[in-house]
C-alpha cells in the first residue's frame, strides 16, 4: 500500500487482512468484483423503486394541492385565466422531463442508500437463500473494507498535490475521509460478524432479532423526527400560517379583496417564500370548506 499513511488505513488494511487469512489474495478480487455488483444492482433498484414512489406521491401532491412546480406546466395545459388543468399522468410525465436539474421538486429523492447498508442486506439476502460457500458474513464486510482503501490509495496516488504546500485537493481529501470512515464501519461489522460465527445459531437469530427491531424503531423515529423538523422549521410553513390569518380577517372583511386570485397575488408579494398563486387558491379552497362545514361566514366564492 502506499498511502498508509492516511489516517486509520493502515489498521484497518491489517484488521481486515487478518479476516481474510483463510482467502488467498488471488480470490479477493473475484470476491470483490461479485458483491460490488450484487450491491450496485440494489443500490439502482432501491433507488428506482423509492423514484417509484415519490413519483405517486409527487403527482398526487401537485393534482390535489398545487406547489411552485406548476410554474413548469406547459401553457396547453393552462386556460385563459392561467389556472392549471393537470391530470396525475401529466404530473408523473412532468417529473419524467423535469427541466431544471438545480432545482429539484420538494423531497425529491437525493441520495441512495449507502455501501454498508447495501452490503448489509446482500449478505442478509445471501443468508436467507443459504448460500453458505465463501465468503462468509465477515469475510464480505473485510473484502468491501479492503476496497474502500484501495479507493483511498487510488484517489491520493492520482491527485496531484500543490507544488507549495506539498497538499493533496480539498476534495480528494474529503473523499478518501469519506472512504476511511466507511471502512472502519465495514471492518468492525467484519469483527462483530466473527464474533457471531462462534455463537449458537439460535443465539444469533435472537441477536439479529433484537437488532432488527432496535434499527426498526430507530429508523422510523429519526424519520418521523426530521419531516416534523422540516416542516417546522420551513419558511414555507411560517408563510402559510401568515397567509391563513390574513385570509381569516378577509372573512371578516370581504370588501378587502374581489376575487380568491386577487388575494393569492397580494399574498405573494407579502411573502416571498411562496411562489405560486395557485397554491394559495387551494389553500383558500381547503380553508373556506372547513369554515362552511363549521358554519362559519365565509368570502363568497369567486
Amino acid at each position: 500500500m502506499a498511502n498508509t499513511a492516511f489516517p486509520f488505513t493502515e489498521a484497518i488494511y491489517l484488521r481486515a487482512v487478518h479476516i481474510l487469512n483463510s482467502r488467498t489474495r488471488g480470490q479477493w478480487h473475484s470476491d470483490m468484483v461479485a458483491l460490488r455488483a450484487a450491491m450496485d444492482h440494489l443500490i439502482a433498484s432501491e433507488y428506482a423503486n423509492e423514484m417509484d414512489q415519490f413519483s405517486d406521491v409527487f403527482a398526487e401532491r401537485l393534482v390535489r394541492e398545487g406547489g411552485w412546480e406548476l410554474q413548469f406546466v406547459p401553457d396547453y395545459m393552462r386556460d385563459e385565466d392561467g389556472t392549471v388543468h393537470i391530470t396525475h399522468e401529466d404530473a408523473k410525465a412532468l417529473l419524467e422531463n423535469w427541466p431544471d436539474s438545480t432545482r429539484l421538486p420538494d423531497g425529491f429523492p437525493d441520495q441512495k442508500i449507502s455501501d454498508i447498508e447495501a452490503l448489509e442486506e446482500v449478505v442478509r439476502l445471501r443468508c436467507k437463500s443459504e448460500q453458505k460457500g465463501p465468503p462468509s458474513e465477515a469475510q464480505a464486510y473485510a473484502l468491501m473494507a479492503l476496497e474502500k482503501i484501495f479507493t483511498i490509495d487510488s484517489l491520493l496516488s492520482a491527485a496531484p498535490q500543490s507544488p507549495t504546500s506539498r497538499e493533496h485537493p480539498a476534495d480528494t481529501l474529503l473523499r478518501a475521509t469519506a472512504a476511511a470512515i466507511e471502512a472502519m464501519e465495514m471492518v468492525c461489522a467484519a469483527e462483530r460478524g466473527l464474533v457471531l460465527e462462534k455463537l449458537p445459531a439460535d443465539t444469533v437469530d435472537h441477536v439479529r432479532r433484537l437488532e432488527s427491531e432496535a434499527q426498526e424503531v430507530a429508523r422510523r423515529s429519526m424519520a418521523e423526527s426530521g419531516a416534523r423538523s422540516r416542516w417546522a422549521n420551513s419558511p414555507k410553513t411560517a408563510a402559510k400560517q401568515q397567509v391563513k390569518e390574513c385570509w381569516e380577517m378577509w372573512c371578516r372583511n370581504p370588501e378587502r379583496y374581489r376575487s380568491k386570485k386577487e388575494f393569492a397575488f397580494d399574498m405573494l408579494s407579502k411573502y416571498p417564500e411562496l411562489e405560486n398563486p395557485e397554491t394559495i387558491q387551494r389553500w383558500c379552497r381547503v380553508w373556506q370548506e372547513e369554515a362552511a362545514s363549521s358554519v362559519t361566514t365565509v368570502p363568497a366564492r369567486s
